[in-house]
C-alpha cells in the first residue's frame, strides 16, 4: 500500500500522459465523487525477510487495465535485486462514493496507467 500511495500521490511531472498536466497526481485523475476500492489482493512469499537496517526495493507496475478496474503488480526484493522476498497483485475498482457502483476509468487515467503496463506477477500454480 505504501508503494502504491508513493506512486499515485505526488505530481506526475514527466510521467504525465500527453493530455495530462504534470502537476496532477494519479489520484487527481479519478472521476469526481469516486474512490478506488480494493477488490482483490494476492501475495506470494518467496524468501524470508529478516529484520535489518538495509534497504528493500519495492517495484510497482500496472498489469491490466479494464473498463472500471485495473490490476497492480508488486515485487519486494533486495536492493541489488538478487533476492525477491514477495510478489503481489491488487485489483482496484473505481466506485462512485455515493452509490458504491463501479464507474468507468477516464481516458486520461487509462493513458497514464498504460505507461507502466507490464506482465502480471508470475505466481506459482
Amino acid at each position: 500500500e505504501d508503494t502504491r500511495f508513493a506512486l499515485f500521490t505526488p505530481p506526475l511531472g514527466d510521467a504525465a500522459a500527453p493530455d495530462v498536466a504534470g502537476e496532477l497526481s494519479v489520484f487527481d485523475l479519478f472521476p469526481a465523487g469516486s474512490n478506488g476500492l480494493m477488490a482483490g489482493h494476492r501475495i506470494e512469499y518467496r524468501a524470508p525477510l529478516s529484520y535489518s537496517d538495509g534497504p528493500i526495493t519495492s517495484r510497482l507496475w500496472i498489469s491490466r487495465i479494464g473498463t472500471t478496474s485495473f490490476d497492480i503488480g508488486y515485487e519486494l526484493g533486495s536492493s541489488d535485486r538478487s533476492t525477491v522476498f514477495a510478489i503481489a497483485s491488487t485489483t482496484l475498482v473505481l466506485v462512485n462514493t455515493e452509490s458504491s457502483r463501479p464507474v468507468d476509468l477516464p481516458q486520461r487515467l487509462r493513458d497514464t496507467l498504460a505507461q507502466w503496463l507490464g506482465d502480471p506477477p508470475a505466481f506459482r500454480a
